[in-house]
């Protein structure tokens, strides 16, 4: 099928099985209500919009008329795929609003962009998932499947920003329990200190300074803390200064109380992720989706956090929320290859159960404890969610 208006020629795809993803799917990941347009580079109207997404058969060069295409999509907030063969595979460039990803998968035709493939780019799209997302869903649907795609290898492979070359991947980093239980993210050492003893099993330490000597002393007070857990046993994350953590692991010796290092998406190319491997520390990373779990998943971190699954005030979030419906996708997809599964962003004591209901062992919680009018009841009411 396509469609035509006086300024373009949309692109073929098939339209009853886009109809049918959008009518098995829409209740469960949400549909935007204004549909998505998309075309052939060539046959794309002058005037776009964020709803428009551009399919081109090459990667565009950075000179002459080519370059001006990507500056138009870019002006107009709309999207540019661009794919290449290269052997027997598929190299896809996505450009739009939320930034550049470059992927590899197998090429299973001939046709860069088949009817199917539109069409579940148009219906991922429809669905709420950003444009490199539904890109991975596209290479990753399997013709004539019914289910939402989960075999993770038929999802792409990340070339940019890849966190490793996929042809030489790193050796794993140190292994943590799938069962990581209750998870408590606080912002001060105090708080870790106010948390070891009522056994929170795992523990998090969020604390925000520009001043590097406060840092230091936070990290170290709250890894003294953890240390002196021996009957609670609490695992101690530093989120972010992986660099203190690893100076203080090594000056206090294997027992330093510093389990792991937490990174959120935006830290992970600044990290040395090869130190943080040598080290021994155990390495926790936040996802907000298909593409990033892809691209963490090549370096095999000791656990993945999936979210944010509600809406949170804690931190200014990179994407919407993602719903129960994307969470348990993200669960099905990741947790036969990585079984050590977090799931993040605004989980409390009310909807904890529906959490781990998906089948994770896993949940972090902030305000459910640090805003508790009786914190040990808290803790104990949410550990009991998780011997259930």
């Amino acid at each position: 099928m396509t469609q035509q208006d006086s300024t373009g020629v949309a692109a073929i795809f098939d339209a009853t099985l886009h109809e049918a993803l959008l009518s098995r799917f829409g209740a469960t990941f949400g549909r935007d209500d204004t549909p998505w347009r998309v075309w052939p580079a060539a046959d794309a109207p002058a005037a776009l919009g964020s709803h428009d997404i551009l399919l081109a058969e090459d990667e565009p060069s950075e000179d002459g008329p080519a370059e001006e295409a990507i500056a138009r999509v870019a002006l107009a907030g709309a999207t540019l795929i661009a794919t290449e063969r290269e052997g027997g595979r598929w190299i896809d460039t996505v450009r739009s609003p939320m930034g550049t990803w470059v992927f590899e998968s197998q090429a299973d035709s001939d046709a860069p962009h088949s009817p199917a493939f539109v069409a579940v780019l148009l219906a991922a799209r429809a669905l709420h998932f950003p444009a490199h997302d539904a890109l991975c869903l596209a290479r990753a649907w399997r013709a004539g499947e019914p289910e939402w795609p989960s075999a993770f290898q038929r999802f792409p492979r990340v070339r940019h920003a890849a966190l490793a070359a996929p042809e030489q991947l790193p050796p794993p980093f140190a292994p943590c329990p799938a069962d990581l239980g209750l998870y408590a993210v606080v912002p001060t050492a105090e708080w870790i200190e106010r948390l070891v003893p009522l056994g929170v099993p795992t523990v998090q330490l969020r604390f925000k300074s520009p001043d590097g000597e406060a840092v230091r002393a936070e990290v170290e007070r709250a890894a003294r803390a953890a240390r002196a857990s021996a009957g609670a046993s609490s695992r101690l994350f530093i989120n972010d200064h992986w660099r203190v953590a690893i100076e203080l692991h090594r000056r206090l010796g294997g027992d330093s109380g510093i389990y792991g290092i937490h990174l959120g998406q935006e830290d992970l190319d600044d990290a040395d992720l090869d130190a943080i491997r040598a080290s021994g520390l155990r390495l926790g990373v936040s996802t907000h989706g298909y593409a990033e779990m892809l691209r963490v998943a090549a370096i095999s971190p000791s656990y993945l956090a999936l979210g944010a699954i509600f809406p949170t005030t804690t931190k200014v979030m990179p994407t919407a929320p993602q719903g129960m419906g994307r969470f348990q996708a993200y669960v099905k997809l990741m947790q036969p290859v990585m079984p050590a599964l977090v799931g993040i962003g605004g989980v409390n004591e009310g909807n904890l159960p529906e959490v781990l209901d998906v089948g994770v062992r896993s949940a972090a919680v902030v305000r459910a404890i640090t805003e508790a009018s009786d914190v040990p009841a808290a803790v104990a009411r949410l550990k009991a969610m998780f011997e259930r």
